[in-house]
């Protein structure tokens, strides 16, 4: 086997294992809707104003949105409004996984 069949081939194994864990999250997700925030992959609206009445919005851009809601039922909103894809994301960052140093 040649060194480029074989460098496809573990390519093609670790982006399988990334879609598979990106699944594995998105339909944990829409399970449960327990996260601070999601982050929507082409959001379902044209227009933020066009999203299901209680979610509110965090950050809005062209390709992806990132939004909240005090009900845990609307990430199943967001993908019945066509939402291609609804991700937990933490609304601080990497950095909040730190505990506040004590004053």
């Amino acid at each position: 086997m040649s060194f480029v069949s074989k460098l496809a081939r573990r390519v093609a194994t670790v982006a399988a294992l990334m879609a598979a864990a990106l699944t594995l999250y998105a339909v944990l997700f829409a399970a449960t809707g327990e996260a601070p925030a999601a982050l929507v992959l082409r959001p379902p609206a044209a227009a933020p104003t066009e999203l299901p009445g209680d979610i509110r919005i965090l950050r809005w851009e062209s390709r992806y949105a990132v939004v909240t809601s005090g009900d845990p039922g609307y990430v199943r909103r967001l993908y019945a409004a066509g939402a291609l894809l609804v991700l937990p994301f933490r609304k601080a960052g990497c950095l909040a996984l730190r505990p506040n140093p004590a004053v």
